[in-house]
Order: C-alpha cells, then sequence, then structure tokens
C-alpha cells in the first residue's frame, strides 16, 4: 500500500485501506493520519468515518469522536449503525450513560445485528446490576458470530467484575487469544485475573507471550516493568517505567507503576511526584492513593499522608491496608488511641499482615507496655524477611530515646539492606544525636555513594554543616544536588531557607520559591511557602496572586485555600476571603479552625451576628476552645452586648477555675464599659491565679486609671518587696513617673532598673533623657552605652544628640541628629530637633530649610506654633 501511494499519493482509496490496514496492526497514530488523509481526499463516509471514529477512540480522544460524528448520518444503514456503536461507546468513555443507551438504541435500530451495540447494550445492562441478563445477551452473541472476540471478551469482564469469577473470566479471556493471539485486551485482561489469582507463573508467561506477538507496544513494556518489579529487578523496573513515562506522560498507570518502582528503590521525592499525579488524574486509584500515603509516611509526613487517605477512608470498606496505614499517621501525629482502634479494626480484616501486626506492636508501646511492645517487635523483625518491622522497631527505639538500641537495630536493616542508602542514613541520624559528628558524616556520605540524590542524607549532612556554623558548605551541598536533580523542589527550598538566613534580597529568595513551585506544582508545601514569604513582605498583591494560582492548581487542599483566604483579607478582598474560607469550612466540617477564619472574615465585613455563628460553631466542635470563647467576648463588646460578653468570661471562669483567662476577659469586659472597679476586682483574681509581671502591671495601671493612686502606690511596694529582681516592673514604674513628669522618681526608678540589669538599652536611654531634662551632666555616657546596644533605634540617637548638646558637642549632637532623621523619615519630631540644634549652631539658613518642609505638614504635625515661632526669629 505505501508502494502504491508513492506512485499516486493522492489515491484516496489507497490511503482508506492503508490506514484501516495499520490499524488492525496496532499502529492507531499513524492510522489516524492515513484516515484522515483520506477522508479529506473524498473517501466514501460510509466506507472511512465508522474506521475513523473507533481509531481516534482507540487513542483515547472519546470527546472528539462525540463532538464531530454523534448528529453525522452516513447513507449505509450497517455503516451508520458502526458509527453510531462507536458514538456510543465514546459517551460512554466519559461517563455519559444516558446519552451511550440513547446511541446505542439508535444503532441497534438500524442494524440489530451490529456487534458492537449489542456489545453495548450487554454493558449498560450490566452497569445497571443485571449480571445474568448482560450475560445472556453475550452468550445469544456468541451463538450468532462464534469467532467474535469481543464478545468472548466482554464474556470474560461479565465473570471478572460481575461475579468474581476469576477461572470461569480466565477462560473466557483465553478463548479469545484462541481466536486472536495478538488481542492486547484479551491478554491484559488475563494477565491481572492472573495477578488477582496471584499466579506468578502464569502470569510470567503471559507477559512473555505478549512480548512475543507485540514486542514493541507500551503494555507489552507495562507489564514487562511490572513483572520486574516483582523480580525486585529495579534497574530493568526503572528502565522500563522511564521509558513509558517518555511516551504517555500523562496516563495514570504508567505514573502509578513509575512511582511504585521510585518507591520500592527508596526514591522517595520522584515516588511522591509520581503518584501524586496518578492519583490528581485519577482519584480512584486506590494503590497509588495507598502508595502515595506511605510515601508521605516514610518521608515524615503523617498528616499529608491523612490528607491523601481520606478518599478511601470515608469509603464503605476502606480495606486493612488502608486502616493501618491511617493509623500510623495517627501514630506519628501522637495520637495513639485512635492509632489502636484503626490497627484493630485492620487486624481483623487483615490477622497475618506483618505490618498490622508491627503496628499493633507499637501501640502497646505508645500505651506504656514498653516491655512487651518492645518484645514484640523484636520478634517480628527477626522472622519477617521484609524490612517493615526493622523500620518500626528503629523508630520506636529513637522515639524511647534508647541509641544503643537504635544502633542495633540498624544493624539488621543494613544486613537486610547492604544496598540501599536507608540504613546509613539512619545511622548518620543517631550518630549525630550522640554528638559522633565524624560518625555521622561517615555514614551520610556512605548513603550518598549508593544514592547520590538522596535528599535526608544531603539535609543530614546540611545540617551537621549548620550546626559547625558553615552555611555556605550547607548551601553548596543543596546546590550540588539540584545540578543533579534541577526540578528537586526540596532542595530548592532548602536554598532558599539558606539564603533567606544569610540575608538574600526577598526577590532572590521569592524566585527560589517560584522556581519551587514550578519543579512540583501539585504539591502544597512550596505553594504555601511562597504565599507566605510575599506575605512576611507585606507584598499583599503577589501573595494573592500565589494563592490563587496554588488554588487552582491543587483546588482541594484546604490549607492553600485558608491562605487565599488570608491573602483577600489582607488585600480588603473580604466577600472573597469569606467564600474562600467557606469553602475551607465545608471541606473540614469537624475542624474549629475554618470557623475561626471565617469569624475573622466576618468581623473585618462588620457582619457581627454571622461571626459570633461562626465562633458559635467553632465552640459547637471544641467546646473549651479559648480562641473561640475570646471572639465571642470581642464580638459581644464591638456589637455592645457587655452582658454577653461577661457571660462568656463567667464560662471560661467556671471551665478553668485555676487558670487566669476567665477573670482576664472579665477585665476586659469591665474596662471597655469604664467599670474600673470591678474591673480592678476581676483583675486582682487575674493575678492570684498567675502571678506574672504582665499581670502586674495591668493592674498597678488600673489603680492609676481609676485615679486609686493610693491602692497603686501600696500594691506596687507590696509587688517589689515580695518580686525583689523584677526589673519589668520596676521599668513599668519609671515610665509611669515619667508620664506624670515626675523625672526625679523616673530617674531612680531607671536607675533601679540598671541595677538589676546593667545593659537595658531603654532604660540606658531614658537615664540620659531624663538626665538632660533636669540638666544633670553625665547623660552622654548613658546615651552612648544605649546607642551601642541599639545601633539602628532612631529614637537612641535622638537622645544621644540632645545629650551631646547639652555637653556643648553641637557638630557631634548635629551629625546624630541628622542619623535620627535619616533613620525615621517619617517622624517630624526629629526633624524639629534637628532645626533646633542648627540654629544653635549658627546655620540658620540650614535651619530654615527643615522648619520649612516642617510647615508644608500642616495639620500633620501638632507643634506647627512652635515651627512658626522658629521661622519667625530667623527673621
Amino acid at each position: 500500500l505505501k508502494s502504491a501511494l508513492q506512485q499516486q499519493p493522492q489515491s484516496a482509496e489507497a490511503r482508506f485501506l492503508l490506514g484501516e490496514t495499520l490499524f488492525k496492526s496496532g499502529d492507531v497514530a499513524s492510522a489516524v493520519v492515513e484516515l484522515e488523509k483520506a477522508h479529506d481526499l473524498k473517501h466514501p463516509d460510509d466506507e472511512v468515518l465508522p474506521v475513523l471514529a473507533q481509531a481516534l477512540l482507540s487513542m483515547g480522544q472519546a470527546k472528539k469522536v462525540t463532538d464531530l460524528y454523534s448528529r453525522v448520518t452516513l447513507t449505509d444503514p450497517k455503516a451508520a449503525a458502526e458509527l453510531k456503536a462507536v458514538v456510543a461507546s465514546a459517551f460512554s468513555a466519559q461517563g455519559l450513560r444516558e446519552r451511550s443507551e440513547a446511541a446505542t438504541d439508535m444503532a441497534l435500530g438500524l442494524d440489530p445485528a451490529n456487534v458492537k451495540a449489542r456489545l453495548l447494550q450487554a454493558r449498560h445492562i450490566a452497569t445497571q446490576g443485571d449480571i445474568d441478563k448482560a450475560l445472556t445477551l453475550v452468550d445469544a452473541l456468541k451463538a450468532d458470530e462464534p469467532k467474535r472476540i469481543e464478545a468472548h471478551q466482554l464474556k470474560g469482564e461479565l465473570l471478572w467484575l460481575g461475579r468474581r469469577d476469576l477461572p470461569g473470566a480466565a477462560q473466557s479471556f483465553r478463548a479469545a487469544l484462541e481466536l486472536d493471539p495478538r488481542s492486547l485486551t484479551a491478554r491484559t485482561s488475563l494477565i491481572v485475573v492472573l495477578l488477582q489469582q496471584r499466579d506468578a507463573q502464569g502470569f510470567k508467561d503471559q507477559v512473555a507471550e505478549l512480548k512475543k506477538v507485540l514486542p514493541n507496544h507500551p503494555e507489552t513494556l507495562f507489564y514487562d516493568t511490572q513483572l520486574a518489579l516483582i523480580d525486585k529487578d529495579l534497574k530493568r523496573a526503572r528502565e522500563g517505567s522511564q521509558q513509558l513515562l517518555k511516551v504517555l506522560p500523562d496516563n495514570f498507570r504508567v505514573l502509578q507503576l513509575a512511582g511504585a518502582v521510585e518507591f520500592q528503590a527508596g526514591s522517595l521525592l520522584l515516588a511522591e511526584s509520581h503518584l501524586a499525579k496518578a492519583v490528581q488524574l485519577s482519584p480512584n486509584l486506590l494503590l497509588a492513593r495507598r502508595l502515595l500515603a506511605e510515601t508521605h509516611l516514610r518521608s515524615g509526613q503523617p498528616a499529608k499522608a491523612l490528607a491523601t487517605l481520606q478518599p478511601a477512608l470515608e469509603r464503605p470498606q476502606p480495606g486493612g491496608e488502608v486502616l493501618a496505614l491511617a493509623a500510623q499517621a495517627h501514630l506519628q501525629l501522637g495520637d495513639a488511641a485512635k492509632a489502636e482502634s484503626l490497627f484493630n479494626q485492620a487486624a481483623k480484616l487483615n490477622p497475618n499482615d506483618a505490618k498490622v501486626q508491627t503496628a499493633l506492636a507499637l501501640t502497646q508501646i505508645s500505651k506504656g507496655n514498653a516491655e512487651g511492645g518492645f518484645a514484640q517487635l523484636e520478634t517480628l523483625a527477626s522472622s519477617d524477611p521484609g524490612t517493615y518491622a526493622d523500620l518500626a522497631l528503629i523508630s520506636a527505639r529513637l522515639r524511647s530515646n534508647d541509641l544503643d538500641g537504635t544502633l542495633k537495630a540498624i544493624d539488621r536493616l543494613q544486613a537486610k539492606q547492604a544496598d540501599k542508602a536507608v540504613p546509613h542514613q539512619l545511622r548518620g541520624r543517631v550518630l549525630a544525636q550522640r554528638k559522633d559528628l565524624a560518625g555521622a558524616r561517615a555514614s551520610f556520605d556512605k548513603a550518598l555513594a549508593i544514592d547520590p540524590v538522596y535528599f535526608p542524607a544531603v539535609a543530614g549532612l546540611a545540617g551537621l554543616d549548620i550546626a559547625e556554623k558553615k552555611p555556605e558548605d550547607a548551601l553548596k551541598r543543596f546546590e550540588a544536588l539540584l545540578a543533579r536533580e534541577p526540578k528537586n523542589y526540596r532542595a530548592l527550598l532548602a536554598v532558599a531557607q539558606l539564603k533567606q538566613g544569610s540575608g538574600a534580597k526577598p526577590e532572590e529568595v521569592a524566585k527560589l520559591l517560584a522556581d519551587a513551585v514550578k519543579a512540583s506544582p501539585t504539591d502544597a508545601e512550596p505553594r504555601l511557602l511562597q504565599i507566605e514569604h510575599h506575605l512576611s513582605q507585606k507584598n499583599v498583591k503577589a501573595a494573592r496572586e500565589a494563592a490563587e494560582d496554588a488554588v487552582a492548581a491543587v483546588p482541594d487542599n484546604v490549607v492553600l485555600l485558608d491562605a487565599l483566604g488570608r491573602t483577600q483579607l489582607a488585600s480588603g478582598e473580604v466577600q472573597q476571603a469569606i467564600t474562600a474560607f467557606r469553602k475551607a469550612a465545608t471541606a473540614q466540617p469537624n475542624l474549629p479552625q475554618p470557623q475561626l477564619r471565617l469569624a475573622d472574615a466576618y468581623v473585618a465585613a462588620k457582619d457581627l451576628p454571622a461571626a459570633a455563628q461562626s465562633l458559635r460553631q467553632a465552640l459547637e466542635l471544641s467546646p473549651r476552645l479559648l480562641a473561640a470563647q475570646r471572639g465571642l467576648v470581642l464580638v459581644a463588646l464591638a456589637d455592645k452586648r457587655p452582658a454577653d460578653a461577661l457571660a462568656v468570661a463567667r464560662t471560661v471562669q467556671n471551665e478553668r477555675p485555676t487558670e487566669a483567662i476567665g477573670w482576664l476577659l472579665e477585665t476586659d469586659v469591665h474596662a471597655s464599659q469604664r467599670d474600673f472597679d470591678p474591673a480592678i476586682t476581676s483583675m486582682r483574681g487575674a493575678l492570684e491565679r498567675a502571678k506574672s509581671t504582665d499581670h502586674a502591671i495591668r493592674l498597678h495601671a488600673m489603680y492609676a486609671i481609676a485615679s486609686r493612686n493610693a491602692d497603686a502606690d501600696r500594691f506596687a511596694a507590696q509587688w517589689t518587696r515580695e518580686q525583689p529582681k523584677d526589673a519589668r516592673f520596676v521599668f513599668h514604674l519609671g515610665s509611669m513617673a515619667m508620664d506624670k513628669k515626675d523625672y526625679a522618681a523616673a530617674e531612680a526608678r531607671y536607675r533601679q532598673v540598671l541595677g538589676l540589669t546593667p545593659d537595658q538599652p531603654l532604660a540606658l536611654n531614658n537615664v540620659a533623657w531624663l538626665m538632660v531634662q533636669q540638666g544633670k551632666p553625665g547623660a552622654v555616657v548613658y546615651a552612648e552605652k544605649a546607642q551601642k546596644l541599639l545601633p539602628e533605634q532612631a529614637s537612641v540617637m535622638d537622645t544621644l544628640a540632645s545629650a551631646l548638646a547639652a555637653e556643648k558637642q553641637l557638630p557631634l549632637a548635629i551629625e546624630w541628629q541628622r542619623k535620627a532623621v535619616l533613620k525615621a523619615p517619617n517622624n517630624p519630631t526629629y526633624q524639629l530637633g534637628l532645626a533646633k540644634l542648627l540654629i544653635k549652631s549658627g546655620d540658620k539658613t540650614a535651619a530654615r530649610g527643615q522648619l520649612e518642609q516642617l510647615g508644608k505638614l500642616g495639620d500633620k504635625f501638632a507643634a506647627q506654633a512652635e515651627v512658626t515661632q522658629l521661622l519667625n526669629s530667623l527673621q
């Protein structure tokens, strides 16, 4: 046919025949090209369209089939029926059952004998649960068309998936293969059934047959890679999965297999990437979900593991493995009771599973039965050829700080995994904990000699570098890893963190975080760090845009939804924030935190009743939640309902009679109403329950506000007598005296502070300022010491300038006052001080320039009268 086309390239018939032949031989992509050319060359639609539509459907382009051909009517009834049957199959592939059934009925109306339509009819009936009727239809089709392999194939599927009759299904698939040994569907179906029957030899035989008949087909490579994984030939399995990813990068089955290979190889980062993508493409892919959760657990991310498992846990029958993984996650999070409950459920389903038995032993340890639990773990680790019990034992020994026992357990693991990086990495962690840094480095180096891109070992060495105050060495390690794996998002995040710690520009850190997001777009961690970085830099616009991108890429992640809401709230987009927080609350109906966020948003929107409702919902979920109770007090006060606020405070007092918080809340209520006597009484109640400096300062200040000066003095004397070394309280007394312009008393108090803490910079600064105000010499010594302790503080520079001026050192005073102005350009008080010093120095021109700038501020600067007076004095 190709030779014919070389002579007659415009032959529509030759194009059609070549396309049809290519399709039958399995080269679907090339078939589509030739069939489309035949169609363009006006080959009859009755011949070309049914084959072209089927070829497109075989390539997974179901929507294209329905878009192009669902309304096409052919002249020949049989051809029309065939095309309708293909369209019906395409609707079915898209999950559009009703449209598929309608197209099937139309096909059967055109040609009751159409095989595709009869098969689809049987499938639809099976989907409705009537397996017997579906099998009857298939048997009738087999009687009419005994050599139709599709009928044998469908019967096998109905027996397999409808009746769980694996032997019967295998027999039907074998019958299909007798008719056509090259039937990929029958061969792969038989392979999967043999796997479910745990017939390893049968599985191997069928893969060998598949390699004979279709040696270059992706499905052949897929099952050969799976066989390599079963045989623990990880090198061949990895080569196969990498080839498959080049051809089918977005195929969820390939991604699941590639993830399983990397998981077995210990490359958790790659495994996580492949499996996360597989789950995103096919949320019901249970094996990928389980493996992804186990990957999270092995990399120390139990919360992510639980989030991954949640859809599987919500099924009516989650399965023992899912329950066991969820139990491990709860155990890592410290919830031993929940873990034990889940482990027990898993044990009932899989009583002989070593993983479940290991988990139950861990639960015993967490409950306090350490001796029994460790004995059980030792027995399991010794008898089980796998490593699950070994890893659990190592973890448990580490948690109990038994480092010698941990190293012995690692010895046994290393004997089982001599060619793996994990034992050396674990040994490095333990040796680092024992302060054997040289030994730890050697172990981490051994891990990297086995697997040069093993992130935990790189991180371990970097941690040792940082501990030895060599952050530049740590940075080089991660940069070397990035040279090997440019898209390793954890390495990018580590570099970003180190750069930020070394004072790198925010733009450089932001670029690294953006690269991490690009490297792993479906992972929430880099996106969340990117959002938080922008927020920390007050770049709300960039934070909001990053959050919007994050939620678009990972729409079901509640942490990112929460971050989006926070950025919208910071941007003033209150209604959008409410929408985001509502979605997060709906996704987490049993957690109070989203309700607290929602309450904040409602307060910003001035919808106080809605805020109160959200806070009450949070309290229903967590009845003693202080954050919600505080929120209710604040909302009630803002809504002018002090009685309701007081009721909440009293509730907290009843729930927490030995804690100060309930009395502090009551103090807030009374103080907001300027009802100081009961506020003082409740504040004393708080102080009785928690004798803290903060509470003492607040009580003393309330005595003063209530003009109960004698009580204030008595309390101050009592507190300083009982707490003679409380420098903060004495500092507070100095500030109170300064506010009253009792400079001598204030100076005495601050000198008392310096007696307790000689290097307290603010006390030094205040002593200097007070000495200047009282005309006392010697202030410069105190001011200079304060400035050295707080070199970037404008107020301290201002005090030093005043002290220098008081001692007639005007040039130096002006220099420090200029520094204060530069450090705080928006504080006009420092500019006025500079103008005064310039006047004293005789530089009237410079002084006038400063004063004229201040004059332009108008009412924004309260000391305009003094500015005007000084300007007039310069005339």
